[in-house]
């Protein structure tokens, strides 16, 4: 009965995974399904609908390996408690990223191609995505202990499945709560409200999807309190919401993992899942997929470094109750995702002013954010290289921790 019980989370977990695969591997087969039918009827392929085929359908196998391995754990067998095991060496990361990167490269030159772009783009999506993750989890977590075969694959299942979900209805529930605080203030500014009631009616006798009708809100979109609300929204309170659920499964396992290192690796591990969910949503947006693509390689960068961080960080917190240092890594985290996130959006506030012409500082920005980011992208890899280094010698330590006391005893006991 004490065993059943101690296994429910992973039944939990199993009937999670299973659940999720099924509903992705459904979608995935729709949209196969749909683009079959298109091929064969003569009609254009849509491009959009065969990489969601082939992305989602390999999210859903990883997660029925998830799943697998949570089943095993539930019936107790000797497998899911084996050590798990991710080592990759020096030439297998540099073919990681040739490969990566020659998929990115082929795609950039065929993604406007409509006659064949909708057979290749799905193909080259999946080491685009996935491999600069491999990669970067890699160099991150190399030489560090993960713990079982159990733990790891829960860690990374929740890191695609409930930390998403979770995430999604606290950012809309925040959303909300913003849109009716604005709504208040329009209510007690007349003229405001006048104009931007002038402004719908013209929009929905031009048609909402007309191009005069973005013509006449694009403008809307860079003024200083649209900024400053976005801003607010995705540098402070995404960022804020993220950092402590991305490592939900760290959470959820502390109290069995054996040190800060494990817990850095894991958190490493749950980082990875989440942005693998994160970039595959967004990976059937064909118009930039190249560049689209290659910019989520820092933004996997962002998310694999700062749950690490905060995988040990709660490790720490629950063995050696070093709370402060939980809540120190946590306004690190916060941070560094903050700055990442505001100079995505003034890139994209950039860009949306120089198209509309707009003169100013705004409308010059790009190339200054490029550099900027890039050099952030530098640091968050320096800070994930450098903590695996100290994280591996604080296993190193802790192996060769039993036989120094014992030294030093004897020297003590010396008349």
């Amino acid at each position: 009965m004490k065993a059943s019980q101690a296994h429910l989370p992973s039944l939990l977990s199993t009937i999670l995974f299973f659940l999720s695969a099924l509903f992705l591997l459904g979608i995935g087969l729709f949209m196969g399904s749909t683009a079959l039918l298109s091929f064969f009827t003569g009609e254009a392929v849509k491009v959009e609908q065969t990489i969601i085929f082939i992305a989602f359908g390999f999210e859903a196998v990883v997660l029925f390996i998830a799943a697998f391995f949570s089943f095993q754990k539930t019936l107790q067998k000797p497998s899911a408690d084996q050590d798990a095991s991710f080592s990759v060496s020096g030439w297998q990361l540099a073919i990681f990223m040739i490969t990566a990167f020659a998929s990115l490269l082929i795609g950039y030159q065929i993604s406007g191609i409509k006659t064949i772009n909708w057979l290749f783009l799905p193909i080259l999506t999946v080491p685009a995505v996935v491999l600069p993750l491999l990669a970067l989890l890699a160099l991150g977590t190399r030489k560090l202990p993960f713990g079982t075969r159990w733990q790891s694959w829960n860690v990374l299942g929740l890191g695609m499945t409930l930390v998403p979900l979770l995430l999604f209805m606290l950012e809309v529930a925040v959303l909300l709560i913003i849109f009716f605080i604005i709504i208040a203030y329009i209510i007690t500014q007349p003229e405001l409200a006048f104009e931007l009631q002038t402004l719908s009616q013209q929009i929905m006798l031009l048609g909402p999807e007309s191009e005069a009708a973005r013509d006449l809100l694009s403008p809307f979109l860079t003024k200083p309190a649209v900024i400053i609300i976005v801003l607010a929204y995705t540098a402070i309170l995404v960022p804020a919401l993220e950092e402590i659920f991305k490592p939900l499964g760290v959470w959820l396992l502390a109290g069995k993992l054996g040190s800060p290192a494990q817990g850095f690796a894991l958190g490493a591990l749950s980082g990875a899942g989440y942005a693998l969910i994160e970039t595959i949503g967004v990976s059937s947006q064909t118009g930039e997929w190249a560049s689209l693509l290659f910019s989520r390689i820092g933004t996997g960068l962002l998310h694999i470094t700062t749950s690490a961080l905060m995988g040990a960080a709660i490790v720490l917190a629950w063995r050696e109750r070093r709370y402060l240092r939980l809540v120190g890594t946590y306004f690190l985290a916060v941070t560094l995702h903050g700055l990442w996130n505001t100079f995505a959006m003034l890139f994209t506030f950039s860009g949306l002013a120089e198209l509309l012409g707009q003169p100013g500082l705004l409308s010059t920005l790009q190339p200054i954010i490029v550099i900027t980011m890039s050099i952030l992208a530098m640091g968050l890899f320096a800070i994930l290289v450098l903590s695996n280094r100290k994280m591996r010698n604080i296993v190193q330590s802790s192996l060769k921790g039993p036989d120094v006391p014992a030294q030093d005893t004897d020297v003590s006991q010396t008349p």
